[in-house]
């Protein structure tokens, strides 16, 4: 069993019903990333959703610089930004570039088009031309990451004499990741020879599934390993119902306002049927143990271990990336808890790793 890198990602949301002042996220957020770049941790994300009551961070490049300073020893990426709402691409490809040398070329690239009609329509953007967008964004920041002066006529974007300065630390482009979970989206992950990034709302069982097609995909184009990354949710206690106790109400915020099922169209097997429905909130099954059990990794650091331990060898994930720090959690209960996983599941792991 090869032991996954452990990061960790922020979305920088302020608790507003116990009234955490949003500029207290940020600043909490940078200091928690730099105890995880002093315990170890491989990797810091920044994700992406605007004009939320939460704060939730709109700015991902502008995160990524603030921790790629705060963590210096850790990769730092997004997970994921929406291209199509970040202007111009060259202005997206420039970006990411001064964030990629400011860091000494640790910059990860992960993107997605978007889901949320409401954002688009917050710019002024037909939402229905988003895949069309991702598609030329992704064209141009490819093109760009070379170095090279070029051309390009899309039907969104055009470029004339463009060429990127500074460019990427590292010649050959900057490490992308693609949001994938439909079949058309891991085809497109796939051609643009990028990583397969998971959120953590899918069954590990179903995941599996995702895992096998996307393989599938990798074969079929000739393309040689591409790396995945798994979004899980960790919660430490001194067992599976005192994580819950303990982390119930920030994670009630994040899955029952932020992803509740409604709003992100998750669905469930019917246990009477075997056919997949849509899961509503006031579903008992919701944010139950065993909603979360199927999901993420939950008890005492041996118990998320044990579990990763088994779920390694079918899922084969190069990243296990979690939210340390859901909104409203103090910051001493975060540091405490990134302090167990990492002294207590990161030996595991790559202990477990060089016995297999």
């Amino acid at each position: 069993m090869k032991a996954p890198k452990l990061g960790i990602s922020f979305s920088f949301q302020a608790h507003r019903g116990l009234g955490e002042p949003y500029d207290k996220a940020y600043r909490e957020g940078l200091e928690l990333a730099a105890e995880a770049s002093r315990l170890g941790y491989h990797s810091v994300w920044a994700s992406e959703h605007h004009g939320e009551a939460d704060g939730y961070c709109p700015s991902p490049v502008v995160a990524c610089a603030a921790l790629a300073v705060a963590a210096p020893n850790c990769r730092v990426g997004q997970a994921v930004g929406l291209a199509p709402l970040a202007g111009h691409p060259m202005r997206l490809a420039e970006d990411l570039s001064v964030v990629d040398n400011l860091s000494g070329g640790r910059i990860e690239i992960g993107l997605g088009q978007g889901y949320r009609p409401a954002e688009f329509d917050q710019f002024g953007w037909n939402y229905t031309t988003r895949t069309r967008a991702f598609e030329e964004s992704l064209d141009i920041l490819e093109k760009a990451w070379t170095g090279e002066r070029f051309d390009y006529n899309g039907k969104i974007y055009n470029v004339k004499g463009g060429v990127l300065r500074p460019p990427p630390v590292k010649p050959g482009g900057l490490p992308l990741w693609i949001g994938a979970a439909a079949p058309k989206a891991r085809t497109r992950a796939v051609r643009r020879r990028a990583g397969f990034l998971i959120a953590p709302l899918i069954e590990l069982e179903h995941l599996t599934r995702q895992l096998r097609s996307f393989d599938e995909e990798v074969e079929r184009q000739g393309a040689g390993y591409l790396p995945r990354a798994l979004m899980r949710e960790i919660l430490v206690g001194d067992s599976p119902a005192d994580a819950i106790r303990r982390h119930q109400p920030f994670v009630d915020e994040v899955y029952r306002v932020q992803y509740k099922p409604e709003r992100v169209g998750l669905s469930v097997v019917d246990r009477a049927t075997g056919e997949r429905k849509p899961l509503t909130s006031d579903d008992p099954y919701f944010m139950s143990e065993e909603f979360m059990q199927e999901r993420w990794l939950l008890g005492t650091p041996d118990e998320i271990a044990a579990k990763i331990i088994k779920w390694q060898p079918r899922l084969g994930v190069d990243h296990l990336i979690f939210t340390p720090r859901p909104p409203g959690m103090p910051l001493r209960q975060a540091v405490d808890e990134i302090e167990a996983i990492a002294k207590g599941v990161i030996p595991t792991l790559k202990g477990a790793s060089q016995a297999s």
